[in-house]
């Protein structure tokens, strides 16, 4: 008899340990489990899986905002010598930004835009006057020197565009 309960102590004592053993092993499946699902669900929280998407970076502010023309007022009128004549050059035009400081800003540096515009105008040949693609040139000049002004001025030069809307030589 003294037999027998020693071989069931014995045999108690290897269930006991094999259910410590599984215990182990299932919880250490559940303990990998959630940490599989929590680096899922940070992934997905962060944009990595194409959930919500991150904060984007150096995105334009006023990337979406309607145009705004802004005139410049009033004409600009120059003249220039053709063939020993003196003649007359006629422009009205105006500037397309999409954030209102722009348009502030060149309201504050008028004079100077307007000093440097004319002396550029008076600058001109007149066989260029008479073209498209002289008068494009002009244009992309005007602009370019817009740009320059404002860029050294305020640090800001998000004038997108100049459009003539009146061109006249006489």
């Amino acid at each position: 008899m003294a037999e027998e309960t020693e071989v069931a102590l014995k045999e108690s004592g290897k269930g006991s340990s094999m259910k410590i053993v599984m215990v182990m092993i299932i919880g250490g499946i559940l303990l990998v489990a959630v940490s599989i699902g929590g680096v899922f669900f940070g992934m997905k929280h962060f944009g990595m899986l194409g959930g919500a998407s991150a904060p984007q970076q150096n995105v334009d502010p006023h990337a979406h905002n309607p145009a705004i023309y802004f005139p410049l007022e009033p004409a600009f009128v120059v003249n220039f010598k053709d063939r020993g004549r003196t003649r007359f050059l006629q422009i009205t035009m105006e500037v397309m930004a999409r954030d209102p400081q722009i348009i502030e800003d060149i309201k504050a540096h008028m004079p100077l835009i307007r000093n440097n515009i004319l002396l550029l105008l008076s600058n001109q040949q007149a066989e260029k006057l008479h073209s498209p693609e002289g008068k494009e040139e002009i244009r992309q000049s005007v602009l370019e020197e817009m740009i320059k002004i404002l860029g050294e001025e305020t640090g800001r030069i998000k004038v997108e565009g100049l459009y003539f809307t009146s061109f006249v030589t006489q």
